[in-house]
């Protein structure tokens, strides 16, 4: 993978030149969780200004790894990174607690994220989980076979939800795999994760009813959104 970062980086060097601020490898290839073929290489690039024709070249330049190594690029400006701290603090607790700086500044990563803009985001994410837990049941079409494909795609936002979970009671050590850090949410909110253990276990080959596991996972995201919106504001937020 190191040579293929830095590959892919120098590349973004020769297109971009001075406008390339930083670029930046998050997510499970830096938590150790990594799975060649399954998951995504996740990369930040920031830049100085953004140019619509630039990153259509930039398509052609980094074609290469996409596909063949599962590259997502995540192209921002300087300002819209720093700007947006209060729209997306999930995702960027997440960036700011598992990166390596592949290029460039490392200073811009200290943006400053709030408990309350956390705490809807969190509640954003679950609820809208609890729709598409409803809706994959439907456009199942009543197919357990395609029902189980669907919450095999769905999972991968648990992750995010449940350090972010963490993040929010200021915990600052949050478990690398799923099982740590479904028991650790579950004892930190009283809540049952029956279901997303069950639903990681589907994942590695247990077999179990794809209808039951989506109810169950239903109901630890309900209880979840529930949980987070009484919880009580800071002083400051």
């Amino acid at each position: 993978m190191k040579n293929i970062l830095a590959d892919f980086t120098s590349r973004l060097e020769n297109l971009f030149g001075n406008d390339l601020i930083t670029v930046v490898l998050y997510g499970s290839a830096v938590r150790g969780t990594y799975r060649k073929g399954v998951s995504d290489i996740n990369v930040l690039v920031l830049l100085e200004n953004s140019s619509p024709r630039k990153i259509f070249q930039m398509g052609s330049v980094i074609k290469p790894f996409l596909r063949k190594h599962r590259l997502n690029p995540r192209v921002m400006t300087r300002e819209e990174f720093l700007s947006s701290a209060d729209v997306f603090p999930l995702e960027y607790g997440d960036i700011k607690d598992a990166h390596e700086i592949l290029y460039g500044d490392a200073e811009i990563l200290n943006v400053d994220l709030r408990h309350a803009h956390l705490r809807y985001e969190l509640e954003e994410k679950i609820r809208g989980a609890v729709g598409d837990i409803r809706y994959l049941i439907l456009a199942s079409g009543g197919g357990e076979k395609t029902l189980a494909k669907l919450l095999t795609l769905w999972s991968g936002l648990c992750g995010t939800i449940l350090r972010g979970l963490l993040r929010l009671k200021d915990i600052s050590e949050v478990p690398a795999g799923a099982e740590g850090l479904l028991e650790k949410v579950s004892a930190e909110y009283e809540i049952s994760l029956d279901g997303f253990a069950a639903l990681e276990r589907f994942k590695k080959g247990e077999k179990t009813s794809a209808l039951d596991l989506a109810e169950s996972v239903l109901n630890a995201l309900k209880a979840l959104a529930l949980a987070v919106n009484k919880m009580p504001s800071k002083s400051g937020d």
